[in-house]
Parts: structure tokens; sequence; C-alpha cells
């Protein structure tokens, strides 16, 4: 056997020892999305250890989410509005307090169906609103919402169809000019 094979074989057998050798169960939970600490049944996320950008602590992490868009299926749970429970989830999970998370959701477009209530929604899409339960426990957590105006009225709805959660803003527009003047960020 060659020296140059020989060194070839030791890399490829020392390779599949460690491979075998490894914990199966530790490289998949590495990989597996956990929910909670806040939302013990939405926004699941990653711990993410070591990172290059550290979070900073003691700031008071000020954001809104700007969501037009409705699940494909009026089943379905809208999964951007769940992002707020992932935003809160992740930062909660690395330290930063719920306090020091000030969020607010401007719906509009297609996402509009998200903010109607059990019976407005049932009366139109003959099942029970999906997100509904997402955005009350949300709210519990200090999570505002605000609903586009022109979008409820464009989809032939009134301020009584909204949730109760949801204040009725007169435009996304607006509603996106005042958060920003109020030094929250977008996230898009």
């Amino acid at each position: 056997m060659s020296q140059s094979f020989r060194l070839v074989f030791i890399a490829i057998a020392t390779c599949f020892s460690l491979i075998l050798s490894s914990d199966p169960e530790t490289h998949e939970a590495q990989f597996r999305a956990m929910k909670g600490p806040i939302f013990k049944n939405y926004g699941p996320v990653f711990k993410i250890e070591n990172t290059d950008t550290p979070l900073v602590q003691d700031t008071k992490y000020k954001v809104f989410f700007d969501v037009a868009e409705a699940s494909k299926k009026t089943t379905s749970l809208n999964r951007r509005i769940e992002s707020v429970a992932r935003y809160i989830n992740m930062h909660a999970m690395n330290g930063v307090k719920l306090e020091d998370m000030d969020i607010a959701v401007v719906l509009h477009g297609s996402a509009t169906r998200d903010a109607l209530n059990s019976k407005a929604y049932d009366k139109q899409y003959l099942s029970s609103n999906p997100t509904l339960d997402l955005i009350e426990q949300l709210h519990s957590r200090g999570v505002k919402f605000y609903q586009c105006g022109q979008s409820l009225y464009f989809k032939q709805h009134t301020k009584s169809d909204l949730a109760p959660q949801v204040q009725l803003a007169l435009s996304a527009m607006t509603a996106s000019t005042q958060l920003q003047s109020d030094g929250y960020t977008l996230i898009p």
C-alpha cells in the first residue's frame, strides 16, 4: 500500500468514526426550532449563540411590522403575523425583557381579513379566524395592532367588524408615518 493511499484511507476512516460517534440527537436538536419562552404555541425560533453582532442590552426595541398579505387559505394562520411572536421569542430567549420590546403591527391589503372578529370572519369565509388567537395572545403581551381604514372599507367592512384588539387607522400609510415619527423602526 502506498504512503498517499494509506493517508487517504486513514483520513476517510477518521471521518467515518467521527460521524458514527457523534450524537445524532445533539445534531438534530441544534436544527430544531423551539417555541417559547413567551409564546408556547407560536413563533418557533432557533437558539443562536456566539453571534458576531451581539444584542444591545438595556435598550428599548421599538419596532413595527407592516403586514399586507394574508395566507393563501382562509383556514390558515397568517405566518407574517406569527413573525411577531418569533421576534418576541427570539429576543426573550436571548435576554431581552418583554417590557423592553415595544411592538406594533400595521395590517392592510389582504391581511385585513386577519383583523376581523369571529362573527365577521365566519360570515364572509364560513370558518373561524385562524389568526385571531395569535392576535389575542400578542395583544395580551403588549403588541399594538392598527388596521388600515382604507383597506377595511375597500373590502366592505366597518370598524364594528374588527377584533377588539385592533385599532382603526385612517390608512396604513398614516399609521406607518405616525409610528416612524414616534421612533419605531419598520420591519417590512
